[in-house]
């Protein structure tokens, strides 16, 4: 029987692969190299042909007990739905003179009708389950109360234009709009459902300019962000101004590397590379990535692998019962609270890091490595930093040579043979 213990043990694999349940044959786990679980029904019709069906994706809004149900009930009625009653019998009309009858033309689907093909072959197969959550959310909240009912083909720039406008007020949803409209009509010309040659109507509207909401932090609020964690690890637990290790652990981490949050949450023992210094994960944000590290991270992981046993394998940070560490954002407000910088974000601490690399001469491209940015325009939100930095560097070589030329000298020179 597919219990949920093996289900939410399932790993995600390079291919994706199926679990079948034993006691219901036909009920079928399929899990996909991103992680994400769908549940599946296979059964037989009143025509005698296989058939297979989709539950939904496994998680919060399908447990796998309602869906087991929902698929005996598929089964037992071989794909019916039982809740509908029988079709009546058919009405026998007289023969008539035969007419010929006009060919009805392709149907055109709806944008509400695309938006099922899309959820299914598309976000649930490939977003990462953020993404996807985000994509539903603007399909549902903008998307098909303006377009629901209009046929895909039909949907002009000028239509897209209209609902972007709207929604100026909110910048950063309105473009998400636009990006999610530009994917759904890209992946129906690539399906075949519109013509190929079509435009886009999404991609002739231009992107709102969106405000930055970035904080960095001062060296006296990362002192005071450390005096706050080496307190909080010499509290007993349950003691006023107590905080987890793990948190403490995660937290540190975060400030050293500028990894981003879920990637340090996933951080398991097998992806580090001691030798090399260096963190291999096979799955991110943007995908595989290897993240070089300090001696300074190599040493804290080395601290937390002897607290812990020096495991080989599971998460390096985790709840107490060894699950992922889900508390760490109410312990981040307990550490800001207690260091003053309650305006600070954990996103802010990866913000911090890039500002520290450039006010020390690191590139932009180098950031964006170190940051894991796919897209060379994301690292560019920190242009405004390196312009300062050169900015500085321009006065101070201007002083330079100003000193040098009143004095009359433009520094000392070596004569030659060293003499």
């Amino acid at each position: 029987m597919l219990t949920n213990t093996q289900a939410r043990d399932a790993k995600p694999r390079a291919t994706r692969y199926e679990i079948t349940c034993d006691a219901l044959p036909g009920f079928i786990l399929r899990v996909l190299p991103t992680g994400k679980k769908v549940l599946f029904v296979r059964f037989r019709d009143r025509n005698g042909k296989d058939q297979r069906r989709r539950l939904g994706l496994l998680g919060p809004e399908l447990s796998l007990d309602e869906a087991r149900k929902l698929a005996l009930r598929i089964i037992a009625h071989r794909g019916d739905d039982p809740s509908e009653p029988a079709p009546p019998a058919p009405v026998i009309a007289p023969l008539l003179p035969l007419v010929p009858a006009a060919r009805p033309g392709p149907k055109r689907l709806t944008v509400r009708e695309f938006s099922c093909r899309f959820e299914q072959e598309h976000i649930d197969m490939y977003l990462k389950p953020r993404t996807a959550h985000k994509y539903r959310t603007i399909l549902r909240i903008y998307i098909l109360p303006a377009f629901g009912d209009q046929p895909l083909e039909a949907v002009t720039a000028a239509d897209v234009q209209r609902l972007h406008n709207r929604l100026h007020a909110v910048p950063c949803a309105a473009n998400y709009v636009r990006c999610v409209l530009s994917v759904m009509f890209s992946k129906a010309q690539h399906w075949g459902v519109i013509a190929n040659n079509a435009r886009n109507p999404a991609t002739v509207v231009r992107r709102f300019r969106e405000r930055a909401v970035e904080r960095f932090l001062s060296p006296e609020e990362r002192r005071a962000l450390d005096r706050v964690l080496t307190a909080a690890e010499g509290f007993p637990r349950g003691a006023k101004g107590h905080i987890g290790k793990d948190a403490i652990w995660a937290i540190r981490l975060l400030l050293l590397t500028g990894m981003r949050r879920d990637e340090v949450r996933d951080l398991c023992w097998e992806y580090i590379d001691w030798r090399q210094g260096t963190l291999r994960l096979p799955d991110s944000k943007t995908g595989k990535r290897d993240i070089i590290v300090s001696d300074q991270v190599i040493a804290l992981l080395k601290k937390i692998a002897a607290a812990k046993g020096n495991p080989r394998q599971g998460l390096v940070v985790s709840s107490l019962n060894g699950l992922k560490l889900h508390s760490l954002d109410r312990s981040w407000q307990k550490v800001r609270r207690l260091a003053g910088i309650e305006d600070v974000r954990l996103h802010d601490l990866r913000h911090s890091v890039a500002s520290d690399a450039i006010m020390n001469g690191v590139p932009l491209e180098v950031v964006g490595k170190m940051l894991g940015h796919r897209n060379y325009r994301t690292t560019q939100r920190y242009a405004h930093i390196a312009d300062n930095v050169l900015r500085d560097a321009v006065n101070l070589t201007s002083e330079t040579i100003v000193r040098a030329s009143r004095s009359g000298t433009s520094g000392p020179r070596k004569r030659p043979g060293g003499r």
